[in-house]
């Protein structure tokens, strides 16, 4: 149960499963039960691409009302000022964001506002936004978190986090709940469910593999691909180290390039230039396990992937 600021009363909110409804009525719909004191309603939230239909939900929240014996009320994710209208002159109660609110059972907030829906990209995740995934992910569990409390600990400009937030929730791995001013992020889902869920969007994060003389600053370094791997496990640590740097942390030109194939110096690392930085998640000198994932996840050596799979099921999420 978490709660949710309607008209400045705050709102008790218990996701609930609906049953002895049609298919039509609950399909790709979650439902809540809003309760303050003595007061309480069904929450609809409609899928963001359900086709609008006034008339029809109208008829839905007859049916919904005769099922549980209390007002409800639907929760839209895009809306126009002629689809408002419309539900206005049908008398349907509706949410939309904080910017329009009608609810005949407690108030209404209606303004001449509608926010401008642009369209967000799912086929992969930006750098900045699998940084961010990955701060919910270990940091904040299924707990609310607010996007400027998150942009200071990345150390990133809160433009960039929204367009971060926006792509996770277009990918269905968070939503996002504006309370007055501030907008709180809560992820759907925690520790290992999540990440399976967010599998298919999740980038590798080296942009670029140098390799080099060791020196003292590099072997600070967090630990990476099988390096990484390694120490978390059973495999044998590969004959050249490898470590990750955030590229804009680092001079690429000041690294001197070395070919293990002629120089046989043992002095001799790999350095990973990352698209964020490792550093961010790094435990004990490794870089966290979902990003390490990434960067062996095409490694076609057997021992790799089972070290990898092993790793993963004893990592405590």
């Amino acid at each position: 149960m978490d709660h949710m600021k309607i008209l400045g009363v705050d709102f008790n909110r218990e996701e609930i499963k609906v049953r002895d409804l049609p298919v039509y009525i609950t399909a790709k719909r979650s439902f809540f039960r809003m309760s303050h004191k003595e007061m309480e309603f069904i929450l609809v939230r409609l899928s963001e691409k359900e086709k609008f239909g006034v008339v029809a939900y109208e008829k839905q929240a007859k049916i919904i009302l005769e099922k549980y014996g209390i007002p409800v009320a639907f929760e839209f994710e895009n809306m126009n000022r002629t689809q408002r209208d419309s539900l206005l002159e049908r008398n349907v109660p509706f949410i939309y964001k904080t910017v329009q609110l009608y609810l005949p059972f407690l108030g209404m907030a209606l303004s001449d506002r509608f926010v401008h829906q642009k369209k967000t990209k799912t086929e992969k995740m930006m750098p900045v936004t699998q940084a961010l995934f990955l701060y919910l992910l270990y940091f904040c569990k299924d707990n609310p978190v607010l996007k400027k409390d998150v942009a200071k600990a990345l150390g990133v400009t809160r433009t960039s986090i929204t367009r971060a937030s926006d792509q996770l929730d277009a990918m269905g791995l968070i939503r996002q709940e504006n309370h007055g001013k501030e907008c709180h992020m809560i992820t759907n889902g925690k520790g290992i469910e999540l990440f399976e869920k967010a599998k298919p969007y999740l980038i590798d994060p080296v942009q670029q593999t140098v390799t080099t003389v060791v020196d003292k600053d590099s072997l600070s370094l967090p630990l990476s691909g099988e390096s990484a791997l390694s120490k978390q496990t059973m495999l044998n640590a590969p004959k050249v180290p490898v470590r990750a740097v955030y590229k804009s942390k680092i001079d690429i030109k000041s690294l001197q390039n070395v070919d293990v194939r002629w120089d046989t110096d043992s002095n001799v690392m790999q350095i990973e230039l990352w698209k964020y930085d490792p550093s961010l998640y790094e435990k004990n000198g490794v870089v966290d396990p979902v990003s390490l994932y990434m960067c062996v996840e095409n490694n076609v050596d057997e021992r790799v992937e089972g070290a990898m799979k092993d790793y993963l099921e004893e990592y405590q999420w």
